[in-house]
């Protein structure tokens, strides 16, 4: 929720389309390669069959004030563009 916020708010300020979709590859990247939530997605969902992820943190009050700066900055090993 976070990082899809924060890419929206990027997005207004970028210049291009092309923009837009660089910041877009790499927060995919990064979701990816970094944090566990796709992983305890795929655990809750298709693994164990619970459907009750126990995201890190709970809550989205819990969330650090910047929670998406993370994503904003990882630079993918493979660009988008060459």
């Amino acid at each position: 929720l976070a990082v899809t916020l924060d890419a929206v708010r990027e997005a207004r300020e970028l210049p291009t389309l092309r923009d837009a979709l660089a910041g877009e590859y790499r927060r995919v990247m990064w979701f990816v390669q970094q944090p566990p939530d796709l992983v305890e997605g795929i655990r809750a969902q298709l693994v164990d069959k619970d459907r009750d992820p126990k995201w890190q943190p709970a809550t989205v009050a819990e969330l650090a004030a910047d929670a998406g700066a993370g994503a904003r900055s990882f630079v993918p090993a493979l660009p988008l563009w060459d």
